[in-house]
């Protein structure tokens, strides 16, 4: 192996440092560079008829695959709008049947709480909806899932809230 190192060493330094042609190539360079581009009559049309051609194709065709494909992604995200719906639906429910065994609403602050759960629920509904009938928009996703998610919260932030017991014969 050291012998295969030794020789590529001696080749490396066998070979010449510089490579010059045969004949001097810049002044046959110079006169292309300084040459007007004259393009043929037949030369242009070809790439603007291949250009049209393809514009043609693509707005000819479009109108028939689009109704297609929206109609599937539109399916597809209906289906999966319902269930992410139905999900919420069982963990909220989940949610407020651990609330009654902690009576949170007599805590002073139950009302801001179940008035801010109320407008949250109020809102996703309309955002549903909307999103029922414009399913690709992504916006009103993310809108739809962080209402979800503050109710969720805001459920959960009510069932820490401080609960004032009332004494038995106490007057009201």
């Amino acid at each position: 192996m050291a012998n295969n190192s030794n020789q590529l060493a001696q080749l490396i330094d066998d070979a010449p440092k510089e490579m010059t042609p045969a004949e001097d190539l810049w002044p046959e360079i110079a006169r292309r560079l300084d040459a007007p581009t004259t393009a043929q009559p037949n030369q242009l049309w070809r790439p603007f008829a291949l250009v049209s051609l393809l514009l043609l194709a693509l707005l000819i065709g479009k109108p028939f695959l689009t109704p297609e494909i929206a109609a599937q992604n539109h399916d597809a995200l209906l289906a999966t709008l319902a269930v992410i719906n139905t999900q919420h639906q069982q963990q909220v429910t989940e949610l407020a049947q651990q609330a009654t065994h902690v009576d949170w609403q007599i805590s002073p602050y139950g009302q801001p709480v179940e008035n801010g759960i109320k407008q949250l629920k109020d809102a996703a509904k309309q955002i549903y909806q909307n999103l029922q009938l414009n399913p690709t928009d992504k916006q009103l996703w993310q809108l739809w899932l962080w209402t979800q998610q503050r109710e969720i919260e805001l459920i959960k932030q009510g069932q820490n809230l401080p609960v004032i017991q009332h004494k038995a014969g106490e007057i009201i």
